[in-house]
């Protein structure tokens, strides 16, 4: 068993070594466009580098591949590309918005500190965060100027933004499914920590369990190919073209070398 272990972690080390070269290949002496589309060369590279971390963070930890863990992953990274493909139909209005609403948040929320510190609440660490938080505000905007939205950052729902970059199947079968892991259904926690109890008197009630599973793989081809997809955005609005491996193709060669070596120790 720990043999086997040891192939799935070597399984997993491949493909962030591909995810890694991926992205510092893209990003490395970064200037897409005219060189002074700030916004858009930002919101672009950094949403790409965050699908890279998630799809590294499954990748790298196989006792997070299943039900329990890789759905909140993969709802994210299908959450990131929505709104990356969303982002693309208007670019530089888009991503501005985007960012100012990422500033309005955080300026609220310094508010806030700030309010509870006022109230006479005595703590260095608030005022270390808040303090921390409205640098960070004011290296990029005078918050003055900084608008606090407290509704949805795009101003639509996640189905419409589906229609809108003509994919509504992605909020119907992948979206959706996920959310429901996200939000703790009884759709997700019925199959992955529900069993039926033992005893015929107790008329077949759930009884809460952790499913213990061997990790499932698909749950890694699943987040190689959602960092694809917003690879392939990347590369189409900027007309970069690359000679790596996708993440995809990383992943197969990945699984038939795992196949390939488990054989050798059935023999």
């Amino acid at each position: 068993m720990s043999t086997q272990y040891d192939a799935i972690g070597r399984f997993g080390f491949r493909l962030c070594q591909n995810i890694s070269d991926n992205l510092t290949e893209r990003t490395a002496d970064f200037r897409g466009g005219d060189g002074f589309e700030t916004a858009v060369n930002s919101v672009l590279s950094t949403l790409l580098a965050r699908q890279s971390a998630l799809a590294i963070g499954l990748a790298e930890s196989p006792l997070t591949w299943s039900g329990h863990i890789a759905p909140l992953v993969l709802r994210s990274m299908i959450d990131l590309l929505i709104t990356y493909r969303w982002i693309l139909l208007d670019p530089r209005q888009r991503s501005q918005e985007y960012i100012s609403y990422g500033l309005g948040t955080e300026k609220l929320l310094t508010a806030h500190y700030q309010q509870k510190l006022e109230d006479g609440f005595e703590g260095a660490d608030v005022k270390r965060i808040m303090e921390a938080n409205m640098a960070w505000i004011e290296s990029q905007q005078f918050q003055m100027f900084i608008a606090v939205n407290l509704g949805s950052w795009s101003g639509s729902s996640v189905r419409k933004m589906c229609d809108e970059i003509g994919d509504p199947d992605l909020y119907k079968f992948s979206y959706t499914p996920f959310s429901s892991c996200v939000h703790n259904m009884w759709n997700h926690v019925g199959k992955w920590n529900a069993r039926t109890c033992d005893n015929p008197l107790h008329k077949q009630h759930a009884v809460g369990v952790i499913r213990d599973v061997w990790p499932i793989v698909d749950f890694v081809f699943r987040a190689c190919k959602y960092l694809e997809l917003v690879l392939d955005e990347f590369d189409r609005y900027y007309e970069y073209s690359s000679n790596l491996d996708t993440p995809i193709t990383a992943f197969n060669a990945a699984v038939q070398e795992l196949s390939e070596e488990w054989e050798k120790e059935d023999d």
